[in-house]
């Protein structure tokens, strides 16, 4: 451990690699000197230690929909396929239903023979 501590200590360069920030949250007082560090970024391109500099504005909090953030994708994936899966499972008994009920329908249709009116009629009026 010695070896290595020695070995990091010694070469700055080791020290800055290991210790290279990847991002900043940084604040101003004014709005002024936020807008001043935007433009800034935009006509000077800088750099810090070796990587590009870039600067961006930080979304208010109010932007952010704090809701169900605690919910993993994974977690909405497999909620979201459980409502898929019964959607599907609700069309099927519907369609099911509608079914049945037709074949209930056609069979009080065609439970009584089609009479020809006009024949029964004419015979009618011959009895007479």
């Amino acid at each position: 451990m010695n070896k290595i501590e020695e070995a990091i200590t010694k070469d700055g360069k080791l020290l800055d690699k290991l210790q290279t920030p990847c991002s900043v949250f940084a604040t101003f007082e004014t709005e002024e000197g936020c807008q001043r560090a935007l433009y800034y970024n935009k006509t000077v391109q800088m750099d810090f230690l070796g990587e590009e500099l870039i600067i961006d504005e930080a979304s208010e909090p109010t932007d952010i929909i704090w809701e169900n953030r605690q919910y993993e994708p994974r977690d909405r994936f497999f909620k979201s396929l459980i409502v898929w899966v019964l959607v599907f499972f609700m069309l099927g008994v519907s369609a099911a239903v509608i079914y049945k009920c037709t074949l209930i329908s056609n069979g009080a249709k065609f439970m009584f023979p089609v009479a020809n009116c006009t024949a029964a009629a004419g015979s009618w009026a011959q009895i007479q």
